[in-house]
Order: C-alpha cells, then sequence, then structure tokens
C-alpha cells in the first residue's frame, strides 16, 4: 500500500495520476479523510492503511505574500503535519518515507548553484524563513528516525512546480498560478496585467508531471536530500513573455513598488541526474499546457488553499 498526503494538490494530483498506472493500491491522506494536523487522527489513520511507502506532499503552502503575512501559521501548521505524519508512519511501520521539502530551506548566500550541502548554511531567506525553518525542522526529524528507528527516507527539495490542479490565488499564491489568473482576468475583463516587481527575478520552473516522476524515481533510487529542478532559470519577464505570446495580451504593468524576492535561486542537480532523472516538457510548452487547463476548468478550479 503507498499512502499519499497532499494529494489533491498541482503535485499530488500528478504524483497520484501516475502511481494509478502501477499495481500497487493507493491511498490519498486528503484533509477530507484525514486531519494531519491531529496527533491522534493521523496515527489511526496510518495503523488503519499500514503503508509500506508514504509520499508526504502534504504542507500549509503560499507564495511571496502569503509568507510574509502569516509566518506563524506557516512554521507552526507545518511543523505539526510534519510532526504527525512522520511518526505515523514510523508507528504503522512503513518502510520508507519520501518527505518533500522546498528551496525555501536555502539561504539567499548559500553560493550558487545551491546544492545540497547548503541546506544548515545560515538562514532561509527572510521572505519565507517561518517557512523555511519548518522544513528544514522535517529534516532534522527525518533524521532522528532513521538513527533511532532505521526509518529510510528521501527528502527532495522541490523547486517551483507548476501545472493543473494548482491553488491559482492571485494575492498569496505561488508566482506562475498567479499570473494565470491575472491573464485569464484580463481577457474576460478587458484590463491590463498586473505584476509585482520588476520581473529581474530568476527561478527554476519545473512542469508537475516531471516532478511526480521525479519523485518516483527518487522513491526507488535515492536516500536523503536531493534537489528537484530543472536546471535552468528563467526570469519572471521571460516567464510574463511567454504567456503574452500564448494568450495574445500587449498590456502589462510591472509594479516595481512591490518586491522581487531572491533574485537568483539557481541548484545543482548532479544528484538528480545521477539516477536518470531529465525533464521531459519544456517551459513554454507547460505553461501553455497550465493556462489552457485553467481557462477550460474556469470557474471550478482552486482558488485557496
Amino acid at each position: 500500500m503507498i499512502v499519499v498526503t497532499g494529494g489533491n494538490g498541482v503535485l499530488g494530483k500528478a504524483l497520484s495520476e501516475q502511481l494509478a498506472e502501477g499495481g500497487e493500491p493507493v491511498t490519498l491522506a486528503s484533509r477530507h479523510r484525514v486531519d494531519l494536523g491531529d496527533s491522534a487522527a493521523t496515527l489511526a489513520f496510518f495503523k488503519a492503511v499500514k503503508p509500506r511507502l508514504v509520499y508526504h506532499l502534504a504542507a500549509r503552502v503560499h507564495g511571496l505574500g502569503g509568507n510574509a503575512r502569516y509566518p506563524a501559521e506557516m512554521y507552526t501548521d507545518n511543523i505539526r503535519i510534519n510532526t504527525n505524519v512522520i511518526d505515523a508512519a514510523h508507528q504503522a511501520g512503513c518502510e520508507k518515507i519520501v518527505a518533500v521539502s522546498t528551496v525555501a530551506i536555502y539561504s539567499s548566500d548559500a553560493p550558487k548553484p545551491v546544492d545540497e550541502s547548503s541546506i544548515w548554511f545560515d538562514q532561509p531567506h527572510h521572505g519565507e524563513k517561518a517557512y523555511g525553518h519548518a522544513k528544514r525542522g522535517m529534516l532534522a526529524q527525518l533524521e532522528a528516525y532513521n538513527k533511532q528507528y532505521g526509518l529510510s527516507f528521501a527528502y527532495p527539495i522541490m523547486t517551483n512546480l507548476y501545472g493543473p490542479h494548482d491553488r491559482f490565488d492571485p494575492v498569496y499564491g505561488h508566482v506562475v498560478p498567479s499570473l494565470l489568473v491575472k491573464f485569464h482576468r484580463a481577457i474576460e475583463e478587458g484590463t491590463t496585467v498586473d505584476v509585482w516587481g520588476s520581473g529581474r527575478a530568476e527561478r527554476d520552473f519545473l512542469y508537475a508531471s516531471d516532478a511526480a516522476r521525479a519523485l518516483r524515481m527518487i522513491a526507488e533510487r535515492h536516500e536523503g536530500p536531493i534537489n528537484v529542478a530543472s536546471g535552468t532559470v528563467w526570469s519572471i519577464r521571460n516567464i510574463v513573455e511567454m504567456l503574452q505570446r500564448h494568450t495574445g495580451i500587449a498590456n502589462v504593468v510591472w509594479d516595481d513598488t512591490k518586491p522581487d524576492g531572491e533574485l537568483l535561486r539557481r541548484y545543482n542537480i548532479d544528484r538528480l541526474k545521477a539516477i536518470g532523472f531529465a525533464p521531459e516538457v519544456s517551459i513554454e510548452e507547460g505553461l501553455a499546457r497550465t493556462y489552457d487547463w485553467y481557462r477550460q476548468n474556469y470557474p471550478d478550479v482552486r482558488m485557496v488553499a
């Protein structure tokens, strides 16, 4: 039995679809089935299911704006969820847990391209410090459970993911889904697209189906921390220009009074390459697929967590 927590999100949907093609039963630990913030309920769920393998994707997630506004809940909610899931997986006899982390754990001053040896280097970026510390704490717990109980784990450190079934929040969401909402709204209402910052910030983006494939390979072939990224960076301005080409929208207004966030995030993916992974979906194709999915499914899309 395989358990996937956070199975209704952008990565969880892609992973669940791929796992369904295999022969092993998959159970989703959705918030409708179990409150992962409740330790007793989480333990009861895991003991009833008795998973061999756990993909732990569930998290309280925001973009730059939400991380700045809700640091207490970003830290506390994620610490509580991670603590409960890892402990329950151990007590239920799980063989391995693939616990998904984020590049927000890294300091903006870490040597670039950032590799896994920089996890504990300095503080996480100030704009995501609470979330980054919570995810660092998850690694500390995994290492402790591995040392004391022998729990096998992988710790994928995910870059910016995007794709269908994302959380399309134009205020507190991540950059790509937020932009898609704004572009779609501009088409529907005949307005401009207002974008935070100058567009100079550079990010590594990975399409959800590629990220899901990477997780499956990591579960089979890797132990410990591993960066999961495309290995290529694009500026936010590049992303906006790609969406302009796809949608035909010309009117974009840049609000440089808003923060850019960390200007460069580039990651070393040697460990990921070593297990045979390479992205299959280009950034332009992925953006087009995601925008078209949003347009076809609007308004029945997930706007909030």
